[in-house]
């Protein structure tokens, strides 16, 4: 399943220390955060994050279906030159003819907008010659390992009618307000390559000991997990990674371009397991075969300091994440979004 990319723009909350090591500023590990622990021999080998309703499946909503404007559940799904319906006739609409509009549609009705002001926002960025992979994947990705899994919902607007709401159907929403929505804190590590992804500023814009610092602190030490771009090349899928387990294979000698003051170099396989896409459903997906997750597997070596701490590395493996990100949570859902809490799973 195939994503579009959004520009994300690494952000450094205090000034980063100057570091003799081979990473370049925009993969430094300090843009994640300026307290990570980086002594390899503290560092977990293996972590995962807790089971507590985040890290779910969801659509990417493809720009050439319509987006969020996609009618997913009706008989004909179709996303693209929508007659809505009026107020009175939403009025005489059933729960089931409801539940075949598209999320946007149910959110404009929940809002009492009979003009579909989402809709018509939507309709902007919709386009029947996009690629098939471009979407929203960078509103999904944040928005399932910040919020939990999402139930069905109905909702009375205030004229009373009953808009009912499939769990995707919000999940659409949530990916949406991520997407286009908010700005929010962005950390990123790494750029966006192009082409094949195989020349060496590509293959080594991340740095593999830089990516070992973050995986470990991120879900070894903090529960919060990360995104990445599994695609070094022009097409950009952004998932979660959720889990990992890391074993040295051998190791090496300082070889003539390890970073200064390096004094041994541990050949590392880590497999993580990625969230990917799925379908639309009705109901949660976690726990079910629609909640799709795979592995990948990443070599790489780690240049380490005579006090073992992780001061450099590269890629050893052609599998490698072009970029790595983090997008927090909104601290409120402001302006045409101030109802979406009410269709979340989170706690109060």
């Amino acid at each position: 399943m195939k994503f579009l990319f959004f520009l994300l723009l690494p952000l450094i909350a205090k000034a980063a220390p100057l570091l003799d090591y081979p990473w370049q500023w925009f993969s430094d590990p300090n843009i994640m955060a300026m307290d990570l622990e980086r002594n390899f021999d503290r560092l977990p080998v293996q972590a995962a994050i807790r089971n507590d309703g985040r890290f779910w499946s969801g659509d990417y909503w493809a720009l050439s279906k319509g987006n969020i404007n996609y009618r997913w559940k009706a008989p004909r799904p179709v996303g693209f030159n929508l007659r809505s319906p009026t107020r009175e006739e939403a009025f005489q609409m059933t729960l089931a003819e409801l539940s075949h509009l598209s999320p946007s549609e149910k959110f404009d009705l929940l809002n009492g907008r009979y003009d579909y002001p989402l809709k018509k926002e939507v309709e902007g960025i919709a386009n029947r010659r996009a690629e098939i992979w471009e979407g929203i994947c960078h509103g999904w990705a944040p928005a399932s390992m910040n919020h939990k899994e999402p139930f069905p919902k109905g909702i009375r607007n205030a004229d009373g009618i009953m808009v009912p709401f499939g769990s995707a159907d919000i999940k659409a929403l949530l990916s949406y307000y991520y997407a286009h929505g908010f700005t929010s804190p962005t950390h990123q590590m790494g750029w966006r390559c192009y082409g094949d992804g195989d020349d060496d500023e590509c293959r080594e814009d991340l740095n593999a000991g830089a990516f070992h610092i973050v995986l470990a602190n991120k879900i070894g030490f903090r529960n919060e997990g990360i995104i990445v771009d599994l695609k070094h090349g022009e097409e950009v899928w952004n998932h979660p990674i959720v889990s990992y387990s890391s074993k040295v294979i051998k190791w090496k000698r300082p070889k003539r371009n390890s970073a200064p003051g390096t004094v041994r170099r541990p050949k590392i396989e880590t497999i993580a397991r990625v969230i990917m896409g799925t379908g639309n459903y009705w109901e949660p997906v976690r726990g079910t075969a629609a909640q799709k997750e795979i592995t990948k597997k990443y070599v790489y070596y780690l240049d380490l300091n005579a006090s073992n701490d992780i001061i450099g590395g590269d890629w050893d493996s052609d599998e490698r994440p072009d970029f790595l990100w983090v997008k927090y949570r909104p601290v409120e859902f402001t302006e045409a979004f101030h109802r979406l809490p009410e269709l979340l799973n989170d706690e109060k």
